[in-house]
């Protein structure tokens, strides 16, 4: 998808400067990056969706551009999700999470109910204790540990880590497109965002994995709402039976698995991606509210 497609927005949201991507007309579409990720890494999402739908690709505080000043447990983040979507106007979104992106769009559906039509959770947090041992060492790391390892990753010469997370989170990295791989670089040098990552890793794991504070798995009976759970097979994070299970107690919930993609699915592949959500955003699905036409109002400075 061509820059030329994409609008790089910010609107203040409790006084914080919030950068969005925007594509695009139509129900909006609500896209939620993971830590570690940039929001332009959806572009490619955005430009499939962006000829039925109104596509918004959003940076969470502290990540990929938008100020920090949030507290980074998901009901948080959700909570400022769903006053995001207040200054926009728009009353309700399709919304897609990946990873804590999915944590965030779980809560935002069980705390905010009225402001999602359909959900889509990707590689999803919070749906099981278990996560890879690297990110249990990463939430044991002291505060004081954790500033200093941002600033070293941070320095020139850090990109040795954007390797080292890459071999983690993709298995299929020739299929990335080298603007994602640039905005990658830039994120990963970024000491702000390194920063509240190394947050979110505290705020949602420990020594015996993903918190209990932050597990939705037992109140996804709740979201009412069609639901689909994509999971990539190989997955080395968030085991792919947590997927399969939480598409199992989602009352309108369907499960896809990408055969041969590790946690970043849609990036890994990307075809197979797009052929299980194009058809879930746009088709007439039995039991799904009508969306609501959005605003598309001026920007706020």
């Amino acid at each position: 998808m061509s820059d030329l497609w994409t609008r790089k927005r910010r609107v203040l949201v409790r006084g914080l400067s919030t950068l969005y991507y925007e594509a695009g007309e139509g129900p909006a579409v609500l896209l939620i990056p993971g830590i570690a990720s940039d929001a332009r890494n959806w572009f490619r999402v955005m430009g499939e969706l962006a000829t039925t739908h109104r596509v918004i690709a959003l940076s969470l505080p502290g990540l990929g551009g938008t100020s920090p000043g949030v507290d980074v447990h998901p009901v948080t983040m959700a909570a400022f999700v769903a006053d995001f979507l207040d200054v926009l106007e728009v009353p309700s979104v399709i919304a897609v999470g990946h990873s804590f992106g999915g944590g965030v769009a779980a809560e935002l559906a069980l705390d905010h109910p009225d402001r999602v039509s359909r959900l889509v959770l990707v590689n999803a947090c919070g749906l099981g204790r278990a996560v890879h041992p690297i990110a249990i060492a990463l939430a044991l790391l002291p505060k004081r540990g954790a500033d200093a390892l941002s600033g070293v990753v941070s320095f020139p010469g850090g990109a040795g880590a954007l390797a080292l997370s890459s071999k983690l989170l993709l298995r299929q990295p020739w299929q990335i497109p080298p603007m994602t791989w640039k905005a990658q670089y830039v994120l990963a040098r970024s000491r702000q965002s390194l920063r509240t990552s190394l947050e979110v890793f505290r705020a949602c794991g420990g020594i015996t994995g993903q918190r209990e504070s932050i597990l939705v798995i037992d109140r996804l009976r709740e979201i009412t709402v069609p639901s689909l759970v994509i999971w990539g097979g190989t997955d080395p994070l968030f085991p792919v039976w947590q997927g399969r299970d939480a598409s199992r107690r989602l009352p309108k919930g369907r499960f896809t698995v990408l055969l041969g993609a590790g946690h970043v699915s849609y990036l890994d592949n990307h075809e197979e991606f797009m052929d299980a959500l194009g058809p879930f955003v746009r088709d007439d699905l039995p039991g799904a509210p009508t969306p609501e036409p959005a605003n598309t109002g001026r920007d706020q400075q």
